[in-house]
């Protein structure tokens, strides 16, 4: 008897609280909380509900880990607007059956929650009406094996309900939209580069498009399919993918060795606890928090060392981490229990601020494709650079013998193939042996180079003429056979020039051999070289003839 006097005084402090003024959103302060047992109903008038929950069994908060609750609230409207809307927001609800008992002795009933169909888009809304001046109690049952966090209930004009309905779901469209594009995107990279940030990168966004899906009852309302044990199983997921990203996008190992380890713990860790959310389902909602919680501050840790060690794309990967801190450090604690939530529609939220971290993330993976290019350039430059200079002869500054090579290879036809007929001259420098060792070797140096010029002159006046040094004292020509006289002339007056320069014993002696006289590379340089030594013979023996008549002379 005393228990149903207390309960009276407290529903009467409670209505005088309430005043029954015109309704807005409704909190648990508000309301009154019990525990519903198995086999009880709700009363079927407005009369019989004082009465009713005396025989409750009273319920100082909504455990996270689920149960079986009964939300009673006092309302009355002053408005002329009679058609309304209910809902509960904030967390995932299996099972929802909403009645309202007017002091008209009016009683609408209506069924929600996780295994029925939707009648606004993602949330467990329906439709109610309130008459003006009348008083209601709304008498609320819900069962869950899990809260994801603490329900609120919320009741607002239909029509205004209907208007903030569609745009949550807009954004909740568009948000799973964006992630699911930006997994693709990012696994289209993977395939072609084969970079495993971007593979974990695209797994790690479709784990996370995954469980918000599932959160949204996507795969309920389209397929039918009513699972709660594997929602949470890819939220604890969440952190093994995003992991084996920044170890490889981070280069975490070798930035931070001591930081990888720390994150090869929790990963296995989560790895460990992907069964709770099977086994451990009225549990498994704040384990996940709590894993989050530890990934989201390991994650941002591992970002900021990295950038202090000079990695820059991870300034992106922190302000990624930062959007989806800012949520997380408002919503987790009401997850975890540890405070109430601070903000309406928190899984919306939470969702945005993981569309946006996962939009930031695919910016530091762009800005580091960026800085591969930008490296891959640079190395293109710096490998062309040595390219030039290995075909590049450093005295004379001409074309070496693998600049000739690369190009009798790769521009000349031997034999009846040849297209056009050229000619090979190979030249040798003689006397620049006497020449080091009695005038030194920076004369020497000098002689070779006042020849180079002098030749790369005469090359420069005819067309397609091309000019390599190739050895020590040897030059190569390339040129067609039209221009063949011309440029043989212009080496003998180089070669009297350089005679009466230094003294008699220097020169330029020279053969040539043609394309269409021999088959391949290596024959027509030895073609030239054979007759570069027969014309060197055949002006020694003009020499010794020389001498050996003045010497018939100084005889006489």
């Amino acid at each position: 008897m005393n228990q149903r006097v207390t309960a009276c005084f407290l529903l009467f402090l409670s209505l005088i609280g309430c005043s029954f003024t015109s309704f807005g959103s409704p909190s648990l302060d508000q309301s009154f909380l019990f525990y519903a047992k198995e086999g009880q109903t709700a009363p079927k008038a407005y009369s019989d509900v004082p009465v009713w929950m005396s025989s409750l069994d009273k319920a100082n908060h909504i455990s996270l880990t689920g149960g079986n609750y009964w939300l009673i609230l006092p309302t009355q409207v002053y408005s002329r607007e009679t058609k309304w809307a209910i809902n509960v927001q904030n967390s995932i609800v299996e099972s929802l059956d909403y009645t309202l008992l007017g002091s008209d002795g009016s009683m609408q009933h209506s069924k929600s929650g996780y295994y029925t169909p939707y009648e606004f888009l993602f949330n467990y809304g329906r439709e109610i009406k309130l008459n003006y001046g009348v008083e209601y109690w709304v008498v609320i049952q819900m069962e869950s094996r899990y809260f994801s966090s603490v329900p609120k209930v919320d009741i607002e004009p239909y029509g205004e309900y209907k208007i903030s309905s569609d745009i949550e779901a807009m954004l909740v469209m568009l948000c799973l939209g964006g992630l699911l594009f930006i997994a693709c995107y990012n696994l289209l990279i993977y395939f072609s580069i084969r970079d495993r940030a971007f593979l974990y990168y695209g797994l790690y966004v479709i784990t996370y498009f995954t469980g918000w899906a599932l959160t949204f009852h996507l795969g309920a309302h389209l397929w039918g399919v009513h699972n709660l044990e594997i929602h949470h199983l890819f939220f604890i997921g969440l952190p093994i993918f995003n992991i084996l990203f920044y170890k490889h996008f981070l280069q975490l190992p070798e930035y931070s060795p001591k930081l990888w380890r720390l994150s090869k713990l929790l990963m296995w860790t989560c790895i460990l606890a992907l069964p709770t959310s099977i086994f451990l389902v009225s549990y498994t909602a704040l384990i996940a928090s709590v894993l989050i919680m530890l990934w989201i501050a390991l994650a941002i840790t591992c970002g900021n060392v990295c950038l202090i060690k000079g990695f820059y794309p991870a300034r992106y990967f922190i302000f990624a981490f930062t959007c989806l801190l800012l949520p997380a450090v408002i919503i987790l604690p009401g997850n975890m229990g540890l405070t109430s939530d601070f903000i309406e529609n928190a899984e919306l939220a939470t969702l945005i601020g993981g569309t946006v971290d996962a939009l930031m993330l695919s910016l530091a993976l762009a800005y580091k494709i960026k800085l591969l290019s930008e490296e891959r350039q640079s190395y293109i430059e710096t490998l062309g650079v040595a390219w030039e200079k290995a075909r590049q002869e450093q005295l004379t500054l001409l074309p070496n013998r693998h600049a000739l090579d690369e190009c009798i290879q790769s521009e000349t036809f031997f034999g009846n193939n040849a297209k056009k007929n050229l000619a090979l001259i190979l030249l040798d420098l003689d006397g620049l042996k006497q020449v080091n060792h009695t005038l030194g070797y920076h004369e020497g140096d000098s002689l070779l180079i006042h020849a180079a010029k002098e030749l790369k002159v005469s090359c420069d006046l005819l067309e397609r003429a091309k000019l390599f040094r190739i050895g020590g004292y040897n030059f190569v020509i390339l040129i067609s056979e039209e221009q063949l006289p011309v440029i043989l002339k212009n080496v003998e007056e180089l070669s009297g020039s350089i005679t009466k320069r230094v003294y008699k014993d220097t020169g330029i002696s020279f053969g040539y051999g043609l394309n269409s006289e021999v088959k391949d590379a290596g024959e027509w340089l030895r073609a030239a070289d054979r007759d570069m030594y027969k014309r060197k013979t055949a002006k020694r023996r003009e020499k010794q003839n020389e001498n050996v008549t003045l010497q018939d002379e100084r005889l006489v």
